[in-house]
């Protein structure tokens, strides 16, 4: 064997090893680990003890408007993409750029208090739809990037932040940007904020998420979100929003609620408003804003805005969803 073959022998074994090792530096999550230890550290953790920890401890709020809602691809960055490489196509959606100045006034037009967003990436997009000097944003940062597929947001007036932070969708749920339940798929999160209403010093927990779409990640995730948050719900008032992707006639949805508990975790605000159109049932729909807690809680004025775009075409292929929560 000449020397030459030796040497290409070797490169590619070197070369073998080298990409092996690669592969399970990704999937082991490596890069996430060695940000989390040198750089970030780990989510926080949850609050466990009673709100009363935090103000005075009473079941009384002014009523809160909640918003959540899909945006579909929202996000400048995407719609470059799309531009370069797929003529534009974003699987049906017209171009974010396009969508944007109806969906932001639509948002407006309810005058939420607090907001839940899905498939929005950074503060700037959001800035876009979101009036930024009157919503206090909330989102996952690392340095420069931003991930804003579970953002929330709360008017400054109304709310005072005590406290906030992420829960990752996936085994090692504290691991942030840690990959989902399927090796290398999509990173989701529980994005979570406490919050103190200033009128009423009453202290709440206010939570958005987005459930992947796979099912080999959404069924863990249920188990996951009930047994972490709503749980919570055990010692303090929460407000859910989200994107689940689960309807509310799946084994998943009476999980992730926890209706197997001696009363449910969550409640659903549709079943506490009378409503006349079946199409709009949760059992159809995959978005829902929850309510939960120690406190009684009072509804009006829940809305599945269904109207598309000026132009006929859709606004997005969610619509969002408004309520009027009150807690008692």
């Amino acid at each position: 064997m000449t020397h030459l073959v030796k040497k290409i022998i070797y490169s590619l074994i070197v070369l073998f090893v080298s990409g092996v090792f690669t592969l399970l530096f990704l999937r082991l999550q490596g890069i996430q680990y060695l940000m989390a230890y040198t750089s970030t550290g780990f989510a926080k953790e949850l609050p466990k003890q009673s709100n009363s920890s935090y103000g005075t401890q009473e079941c009384h709020s002014q009523p809160i408007r909640v918003l959540t809602y899909n945006v579909e691809y929202g996000s400048e960055f995407i719609e470059s993409m799309a531009t370069r490489f797929t003529h534009g196509n974003t699987g049906g959606a017209l171009p974010w750029s396009v969508r944007l100045p109806e969906i932001r006034a639509r948002i407006a037009s309810y005058a939420p208090d607090l907001i839940g967003l899905q498939e929005t990436q950074t503060d700037t997009d959001i800035a876009t739809i979101v009036a930024l000097q009157t919503y206090q944003l909330q989102s996952y940062h690392l340095g420069k990037f931003h991930y804003g597929d579970a953002a929330l947001l709360f008017k400054k007036d109304k709310f005072e932040l005590l406290d906030s932070g992420q829960l990752w969708l996936s085994p090692t749920p504290s691991l942030p940007m840690s990959l989902g339940f399927k090796s290398l798929s999509m990173v989701r999160y529980v994005n979570w904020a406490l919050l103190k209403e200033k009128s009423t010093n009453f202290v709440f927990m206010f939570v958005n998420t987005h459930f992947d779409n796979a099912g080999v990640n959404k069924e863990p995730s249920a188990t996951l979100f009930r047994d972490s948050i709503a749980r919570l719900t055990q010692q303090i008032p929460m407000i859910v929003t989200g994107d689940f992707n689960t309807k509310a006639n799946t084994e998943r949805y009476q999980r992730l609620i926890g209706a197997t508990e001696t009363a449910s975790l969550l409640i659903n605000t549709h079943s506490l408003t009378p409503l006349i159109s079946t199409a709009l049932h949760p059992n159809e729909r995959i978005d829902h804003i929850f309510v939960g807690g120690p406190c009684q809680v009072i509804t009006n004025n829940w809305l599945i805005d269904t109207q598309p775009l000026k132009n006929g075409q859709r606004m997005s292929d969610h619509d969002p969803l408004t309520v009027a929560v009150q807690f008692k």
